[in-house]
């Protein structure tokens, strides 16, 4: 009996360690499974973390454009230009003198014209967004003796673009590129040297800007058999640098024939522009100031060569006082703005050439511009017969030309120059209807005594600008 019990007394404690153990191992299982499955979540929380990265890198582009110069130059510096007084350099007028030539003493420096920050994102297959830095020499307060570049908003919206094959559909919002300006840049290629004159209007017509490169406002595009894209936006018009004080608005359009399907001429554009704005409007007589042009352009651009012109025609309309008109309709201290509109007409041509020697021979990346750019205002009788502006003409002419390398995708350098040209013309009879206070021909102050005399010496036209330059891109 003591033996039995013995027996079953051992065989319940082994049965009783064989469960501890087994139970052991059992939670050893269960620990070691856990850790597997926590490591395994932890694995595939890295790998979405991961993709998600990787998606975003995909869709996200982010690029920087710098554009720098030594820049020097000569003779007339002033985007305004007129007749100036014989034997001098300078405006000479009954109200004083103002500098019109260049120091030559010290005329050079070095700049910065751009620097991009682009940053691009694809939110899916339809929509995106653009956000765009720029920087400009701006000081302020203006008499701060430490200038410092300002980074601004250039472009920052969100587009919408669809290809059907057939027909391709696009549309955006925000701080847009205008329609104009920059497609002709892209065609050319020729920002990194400077600015198309569409853009930079004002050197050649006096002062006088016609469109802006950027502005608020919404934008749409239609392209058909990849033929003809239509383009037109509607914007506040004051430029991305203003607010808008307005509630007209400036429409802009840009019709682009391009033969994309025929390989032999896929280069070629031939393009249609306008550009309406009102400016301001004024009394109850519902007069408005407004600022507008049309044009066209051929263009061929590849990879060996881009050369094109744009012809724009520009009017500027203006409505001034009566009293500048005719103090006779001046009623006390009323003015109204009873006479017409006075349409100042302009004309641009802009035409250039790019040449890029490494599409075809990538040892001797070779760089080759040259540009020739007119402007022209022109008269206008609406004005009195003493009035300064009365029946004149303004002409410029612009040549330019350069030689460069290009190093890689990345750098390009290039050295060259321009000389600009100025012609105004006036009827020497209505030159001497001018006031002696305000015409260009006129020397109030006795050159022997310094009294205030009203002589009639002549004047001449501007000393030509001479510009020396060397530019450089840098992209990446």
């Amino acid at each position: 009996m003591l033996k039995r019990l013995c027996i079953t007394a051992f065989a319940l404690i082994i049965l009783a360690g064989t469960s501890v153990t087994a139970q052991e191992n059992q939670n050893e299982k269960n620990d070691a499974e856990k850790k597997a499955a926590d490591e395994q979540k932890k694995a595939d929380e890295d790998r979405k973390i991961m993709e998600g990265i990787k998606d975003i890198y995909r869709r996200l582009s982010i690029g920087v454009k710098i554009y720098m110069d030594w820049y020097s130059a000569w003779g007339w510096d002033n985007a305004a230009y007129d007749r100036v007084g014989k034997y001098k350099n300078r405006w000479s007028n009954g109200l004083g003198t103002a500098l019109a030539d260049i120091n030559p003493k010290n005329s050079n420096s070095f700049r910065i014209n751009r620097a991009y920050l682009d940053v691009k994102y694809k939110i899916h297959d339809v929509l995106s967004a653009r956000l765009t830095t720029d920087v400009d020499a701006t000081v302020t307060p203006t008499g701060a003796s430490n200038a410092a570049f300002h980074i601004y908003l250039k472009y920052a919206y969100i587009e919408a673009k669809k290809d059907f094959g057939p027909v391709m559909l696009s549309a955006a919002g925000g701080l847009i590129e205008t329609p104009v300006i920059g497609f002709i840049d892209k065609l050319s290629d020729y920002r990194w040297i400077t600015q198309n004159y569409i853009d930079n209007a004002k050197v050649v017509l006096n002062n006088t800007s016609i469109d802006n490169s950027a502005d608020l406002g919404v934008k749409a595009s239609i392209g058909m058999m990849k033929w003809v894209t239509l383009t037109g936006s509607f914007t506040n018009g004051e430029g991305y640098k203003s607010n808008e004080n307005l509630s007209e608005k400036a429409i802009t359009f840009l019709v682009d024939v391009n033969p994309a399907p025929i390989e032999a001429i896929k280069g070629l554009h031939f393009i249609g522009m306008g550009r309406y704005e009102i400016t301001n409007k004024y009394d109850w007589t519902g007069k408005k100031a407004k600022r507008e042009f049309f044009g066209y352009g051929v263009h061929y651009s590849t990879d060996l060569i881009k050369v094109g012109f744009n012809h724009i025609f520009a009017y500027v309309r203006q409505v001034g006082l009566a009293s500048a008109f005719n103090p006779a309709f001046v009623f006390g201290t009323q003015q109204l703005y009873i006479y017409p509109q006075r349409w100042q007409g302009y004309e641009l041509l802009d035409v250039y050439l790019n040449f890029n020697l490494g599409a075809v021979v990538s040892t001797v990346p070779l760089l080759i511009n040259g540009r020739y750019v007119h402007g022209l205002q022109r008269k206008t009788y609406q004005k009195q017969i003493t009035d300064p502006e009365f029946a004149k003409t303004r002409n410029t002419d612009l040549y330019g030309f350069g030689v460069g390398w290009q190093f890689n995708k990345n750098f390009r350098i290039m050295i060259g120059g321009e000389i600009q040209r100025f012609f105004v013309k006036k009827n020497v009879f209505w030159r001497y209807q001018e006031s002696a206070a305000s015409g260009t021909d006129w020397h109030r102050t006795d050159i022997w005594t310094g009294a205030v005399t009203s002589t009639f010496l002549g004047s001449k036209n501007p000393n030509n600008a001479k510009r020396l330059y060397v530019k450089a891109e840098v992209t990446f």
